[in-house]
């Protein structure tokens, strides 16, 4: 980030608060009416590139566009202007945690507010479509929940498409968050309001997947979706509330048609569902902390270990509730291996600590290794060792490679990260140490994928040609 502004226009710059593709957000200081407000500029290179005109444009617009809203649930755009040649956005200022901040600190989201999260939001959206604003960056990041009260503000209406100005943006460009994109939006296609409602979804997931386990809440898997672009990468092992499934499916059609048409429908939805839910919603929420709650211990009805102490847990046996608790925070760093990678470490039988020592080598980035380790902290109230940990030991084999070409290895290994995440590498090195044939590792591999349908893909791409 660059050198701090002192002042930006009239407003006196205190603080950087974020940056992105687009521009770089300041906290600021209105010495007219004393008050804080957060100030949007365009990276300088943007405008002054081959097609900086069309992102000035788009700038000047998210100006006009969040302007046009005005809604309880949307960050207000207080001003738009120029200082420098530098072009800015004046915005309220949002005091609180965006939700993509809550999920990386690994705390849970109880079922009654998330459903609240995810209403508010489509009210907003709700506010945005009647004006013809189609948002297109629906995502974690640009949902803000307010300190004080957690109400929702959603922000940044950068690439939104006003509707009566269709030939800004190119042609087949595509902008917005892979995740979270809806697959038209994803090929290029003509987007409309439906495409946030799809994006909706996605972070609807999102905030389920941080659901506290209870008895109360009748859990499925969501059912395999056909024909997604691979960039809406669902965790199919998760399981959520049952009587939401249909709500979910629907959000996630991908066929624009058959997805919920209006973000009012979309709440209509929710609320159809609500009476199933209601008793469940009321055994999640703490009564301290009506905004977030921490996982239970056991993901099965235990006490919150923000109730206890917390254990040291080297002399006591994982439970069956700490897996599937510890499964389900292992996918965030592997993916769909994790399951995988619990079978092979015996983890009915290894004491917890232990256990939880162990699988943490699998994951291969220190940084996210370490962060693994908190979640897990926070999670279960337990301590872990972490200077007993060290760095992951290379794995069999992989120090010699010698019945397969390197470049083919590497090939696969980036065909296959798509099937079971960021272990791919090293798991094609290790089982090419230990086969001498492709038929071999091909079957050896594919048999770590969880989905059967994957695994046949993979076998018939590295086989079959």
């Amino acid at each position: 980030m660059n050198k701090l502004p002192q002042n930006i226009g009239k407003y006196r710059i205190q603080a950087a608060l974020g940056e992105g593709a687009m521009g770089v957000v300041y906290e600021g200081f209105d010495p007219d009416i004393e008050r804080r407000v957060a100030i949007k500029i365009l990276h300088p290179h943007l405008v002054t590139q081959r097609n900086g005109d069309e992102f000035l444009e788009r700038f000047k617009r998210e100006a006009r566009s969040a302007a046009r809203c005005i809604h309880p649930n949307i960050v207000t755009v207080l001003e738009y202007g120029q200082d420098r040649d530098m072009p800015y956005i004046v915005m309220e200022f949002v005091e609180g945690a965006s939700l993509q901040d809550i999920i990386k600190s690994g705390r849970g989201v109880s079922l009654q507010k998330t459903l609240s999260i995810i209403s508010q939001l489509l009210k907003a959206l709700h506010a945005a479509h009647q004006l013809d604003i189609v948002h297109r960056d629906i995502k974690t990041a640009n949902v803000m929940i307010l300190k004080e009260g957690g109400n929702v503000k959603l922000a940044d209406f950068g690439i939104a498409r006003i509707a009566e100005s269709p030939d800004l943006t190119m042609t087949g460009a595509v902008v917005g968050t892979p995740k979270y994109m809806a697959p038209e939006q994803m090929f290029g296609l003509k987007v409309d309001a439906r495409a946030d409602l799809f994006s909706v979804a996605m972070v609807f997931l999102d905030l389920l997947a941080l659901l506290p386990k209870s008895p109360a809440i009748p859990r499925s898997s969501l059912p395999e979706i056909g024909n997604l672009p691979p960039n809406n990468r669902i965790n199919y092992a998760i399981l959520y509330p049952t009587a939401l499934i249909p709500v979910l499916l629907k959000g996630l059609s991908v066929t624009q048609a058959d997805r919920y048409q209006s973000a009012r429908e979309y709440v209509q939805g929710i609320k159809e569902v609500l009476p199933k839910l209601k008793a469940a919603a009321a055994t999640t929420k703490v009564a301290d902390d009506p905004t977030v709650v921490v996982r239970n211990a056991t993901r099965a009805g235990q006490p919150s270990p923000l109730a206890q102490s917390p254990r040291e847990s080297g002399s006591l046996a994982t439970n069956p509730g700490e897996l599937d608790s510890l499964t389900n925070l292992l996918v965030d760093y592997v993916g769909p291996i994790a399951r995988n990678i619990m079978v092979a470490y015996d983890s009915a039988n290894t004491p917890a600590n232990k256990l939880v020592s162990s699988i943490s080598k699998e994951i291969p980035e220190p940084g996210e290794r370490e962060e693994f380790l908190k979640r897990w902290e926070a999670i279960s109230g337990t301590r872990i060792d972490a200077t007993a940990i060290g760095n992951p030991a290379p794995t069999a084999g992989t120090a010699e490679v010698r019945s397969f070409d390197d470049d083919m290895l590497k090939k696969m290994g980036e065909n296959y990260v798509g099937y079971i995440g960021p272990l791919a590498a090293r798991l094609v090195q290790h089982h090419a140490a230990t086969t001498t044939s492709l038929e071999q590792l091909v079957e050896l591999l594919a048999r770590e994928i969880p989905n059967a349908r994957d695994s046949e893909k993979f076998r018939n791409y590295w086989l079959q040609g």
